[in-house]
């Protein structure tokens, strides 16, 4: 029971005093001063841009990097390898993180081939096209030389012609006469004069041998000289037989009179002058009869054939046109296939899109990455913004780029930046239930700070710029 007594007591105490310090609070405790910071700006991160006079807007924001990106890739699939580390420093297009590509390797490669296909059945088709023009060309070349020869056909014989048959026929004659006095010639036997001369040469050679006999004998029996000039010496007597020999071979020939085969050749060149004579009379007299009918036939319808063969060569032509279209049509499209295959490769892999630092990475090797989702944020630190988070409309208007905003950071306390006006937002956002508008701020090349990422920072304008 006591024990009871005494929390019951406890309890009322706290109420009382309880009541009394809010009492005190409402009724007799002094206003505390409200907190202001060095900008104008109350403490309190509720309030909503403080405009101390009537020529200057405050308002509260954030460091920014003047560029930044989250990154994703645009494809799904599992992350093959992670190419940099946080807080490396990249160029712009420097790759960041790879997705497996064997899918799409395999495609560029099929993609390749089908590219490489395309343009031999391009060269094929063009040089078919080249084939069917010069068909053409000689169809074009047979109709006009089927016509000339119509014409010649249809066309009656000139002077000239006639003289110049005329003149074939009396020369085929002349050259039968020729070739019958040949063949008298050949088939009469020698002349006392053709014996003569053969005996004559016989002697003359008998001569020779019978003073090479007496000279050079004696040297080839001579055991005591040189082997050289006894060899010397049989060679001379050899060249005098020889000559004996061919002179006596020499005649009898002549003596025996013409061989078969001279009187076979004799006979059929007077066969062959006296056909001559006879194709040339004939043609002389077809010239005189002038073109036959079959003649004049046989000519038109090579025209007509000739014609025919012109406009099978001009389907061809238009046909390989149509070939040459086809082909580089299937070139295009298999090109644009490999573009679109080598696009699905490169999004496999995530590039830096300017030079940066990588901030944070969000994945690890192995993952299975879907489209769309940041996996990696980065950002250039080599200059400065501040964005304005608090500015209200009423704010706003009085505003306009190009204007000069004193900037200072909490981080930093009595250090103030000097900034440009560089974007006012066209759209507005709803921050803790009032409407806002971000103004960016850029910093240009001032900060010799070590500035971070969302840094807290005060901007002051002087509207009357």
């Amino acid at each position: 029971m006591n024990i009871k007594r005494v929390v019951i007591g406890i309890l009322v105490i706290v109420v009382l005093l309880a009541a009394g310090y809010f009492a005190y609070q409402q009724f007799f405790a002094p206003e505390p001063e409200t907190e202001t910071t060095g900008d104008g700006t109350s403490g309190n991160p509720d309030n909503v841009s403080v405009e101390t006079n009537l020529n200057q807007v405050s308002a509260e924001g954030q460091i920014v990097p003047l560029e930044n990106a989250m990154l994703s890739f645009q494809s799904g699939g599992q992350l093959e390898d992670i190419l940099v580390s946080e807080g490396d420093v990249v160029e712009a297009g420097t790759p960041l993180l790879q997705l497996d590509t064997t899918d799409q390797d395999l495609a560029v490669v099929q993609a390749e081939s089908g590219v490489t296909q395309a343009q031999a059945n391009l060269e094929t088709a063009q040089a078919g096209l080249v084939a069917a023009e010069t068909g053409l060309k000689a169809a074009e070349v047979g109709v006009e030389a089927a016509k000339a020869q119509l014409a010649l056909t249809t066309a009656a014989p000139s002077a000239e012609q006639i003289a110049l048959s005329e003149a074939a026929v009396a020369s085929s004659e002349a050259g039968i006469s020729s070739a019958a006095g040949s063949r008298a010639a050949a088939l009469e036997g020698p002349t006392a004069a053709q014996i003569a001369a053969a005996e004559a040469g016989v002697a003359a050679a008998q001569a020779q041998y019978i003073a090479a006999q007496k000279q050079y004998e004696p040297i080839t029996q001579n055991t005591d000289l040189d082997q050289a000039d006894r060899d010397q010496a049989a060679y001379q007597l050899n060249v005098a037989v020889a000559g004996l020999n061919s002179a006596q071979a020499a005649l009898d020939e002549v003596l025996a009179g013409p061989r078969n085969s001279e009187q076979v050749a004799a006979n059929s060149g007077v066969a062959a002058a006296g056909s001559q004579r006879d194709a040339s009379q004939a043609q002389l007299d077809l010239l005189l009869l002038g073109a036959r009918e079959e003649q004049v036939a046989i000519a038109e319808t090579a025209v007509s054939a000739a014609e025919s063969q012109v406009v099978e060569a001009q389907l061809r032509v238009e046909n390989a046109k149509t070939g040459v279209v086809q082909a580089e049509a299937a070139v295009a499209e298999a090109e644009a296939g490999l573009n679109t295959a080598q696009n699905a490769l490169d999004k496999r892999t995530l590039s830096a899109p300017f030079a940066a630092t990588i901030v944070d990475i969000a994945v690890k090797e192995g993952e299975v990455m879907s489209p769309g989702i940041p996996v990696v944020t980065l950002a250039d630190f080599n200059s400065w913004l501040v964005e304005t988070t608090d500015l209200s409309e009423i704010s706003v208007v009085t505003l306009e780029t190009g204007f000069n905003a004193d900037v200072s950071i909490d981080a930093f306390p009595g250090e103030t930046l000097t900034g440009t006006i560089t974007d006012i937002a066209s759209a507005s956002d709803v921050v803790r239930g009032d409407v806002t508008y971000k103004v960016t701020v850029d910093l240009g090349d001032n900060p010799d700070l070590p500035l971070r990422w969302g840094m807290t920072a005060f901007v002051t304008v002087d509207t009357s710029q």
